[in-house]
């Protein structure tokens, strides 16, 4: 335990800087203005819209909030629509861009996936880009915890279950660039942060991005 709790320090540092490039990077994609549809956002503190990369779009662009939960009147403001990412509730081309940031692997494993890439692709007028965690990643980001994200998954679960923190990864699906390729959506994938591998992925459209990779 102790050594897991000095692993965590780097990590949170870590997570700082890929969330810093990550919104560098969609800023350098989408043009000031632009109208932008974040999905997963959410009004809880410290999540969804309240998060650095998700404030600093809606500051820099139009931007909707969609939200899975009900919530009290908007978000940051933002004007705000209740829905999911697999059906939006929005007609061809309503957007300019639509974003997601670490939603894609909460929708139930690659279909889920699909969906939302497809969807994205019918709303928006010039592109999508989501990220999510790179499972190569020696440290699962919603734990904090090192390693054990690589096993199988039944002895993955029986050992957060042993450290005391249990997670139900069995309802998340963390990707790697290999395995975002195989969805079978035309995309490109690449790195949010300089570290290798990874800590973070971007899954974009064609008109976005550069640099595709397959770990």
């Amino acid at each position: 335990m102790p050594m897991i709790r000095l692993l965590r320090r780097p990590a949170r540092k870590m997570s700082m800087a890929s969330r810093e490039r990550k919104l560098r990077t969609l800023k350098s994609w989408i043009e000031p203005g632009s109208s932008v549809l974040v999905i997963g956002a959410s009004g809880e503190t410290g999540v969804g819209t309240q998060s650095l990369v998700e404030r600093g779009l809606a500051k820099h662009a139009h931007v909707v909030a969609l939200t899975y939960e009900t919530v009290d009147g908007s978000i940051l403001g933002l004007p705000t629509v209740r829905g999911d990412g697999r059906r939006l509730p929005f007609r061809d081309k309503s957007f300019d861009y639509v974003v997601s940031n670490a939603v894609i692997e909460h929708l139930g494993g690659k279909e889920g996936a699909r969906a939302l890439l497809a969807e994205s692709a019918r709303v928006s007028r010039r592109g999508w880009a989501h990220t999510t965690p790179n499972r190569r990643f020696p440290v699962e980001l919603h734990t904090g915890i090192p390693f054990l994200h690589w096993l199988p998954r039944s002895a993955r679960e029986r050992a957060f279950e042993a450290l005391g923190r249990p997670f139900p990864l069995s309802r998340y699906c963390l990707f790697t660039g290999r395995s975002l390729h195989s969805l079978g959506v035309p995309a490109d994938v690449r790195r949010a942060t300089g570290f290798l591998p990874a800590m973070t992925l971007f899954v974009t459209s064609k008109t976005l991005g550069s640099g595709s990779v397959n770990g």
